[in-house]
């Protein structure tokens, strides 16, 4: 589904990433987050400043739906790998592994207060779910909504699309 061809959605911005599972952030607030999470929120800070919505203001106008059937795998496989090497897991980093944290992250960090949610499926079969929810939230429940889509390939790349869409009727 081509968000261009919807009829009843306009696309504000979009955006394309791509990243690896390596860490990619620096030690600090954000250190315990996993790397598909920092990028899906690169990828839609991309996407707001080219839909002229930079910053942490967009409040609870915006909406977030985060679509990935891999979601935080990296983190839960280091998760595991601690807990069998030592027994225990900081508590920090096991939130890190928390698959909605995929689209919380971009959230916290974007200051999106609409609706959001993580659909834990593949990109290509979600469409039709998020066509679905992207009718009932925009104009009822936020005026913009935010779709990333995360797709991990075979070779470890990890790519992220990402469009902001509004409402026709708008």
């Amino acid at each position: 589904m081509d968000w261009a061809e919807q009829g009843a959605f306009a696309m504000l911005g979009t955006a394309t990433l791509e990243g690896t599972d390596g860490p990619g952030r620096p030690r600090g607030v954000g250190f315990y987050a996993d790397p598909v999470a920092w990028l899906v929120a690169d990828a839609v800070g991309t996407a707001l400043e080219a839909a002229g919505l930079p910053g942490p203001t967009a409040g609870t106008e915006v909406g977030m739906v985060a679509v990935s059937e891999h979601a935080t795998g990296h983190t839960m496989r280091e998760v595991a790998d601690a807990v069998r090497e030592r027994g225990r897991v900081s508590p920090l980093r096991f939130a890190g592994a928390a698959p909605g944290s995929v689209a919380g992250l971009a959230c916290i960090v974007h200051g999106l207060r609409g609706p959001s949610l993580l659909l834990s499926m593949a990109p290509d079969a979600a469409r039709p779910a998020v066509a679905v929810l992207a009718g009932a939230w925009l104009g009822a429940s936020c005026t913009r909504l935010v779709v990333a889509e995360h797709r991990r390939h075979p070779s470890g790349v990890h790519r992220v699309n990402t469009v902001v869409l509004t409402s026709r009727e708008r």
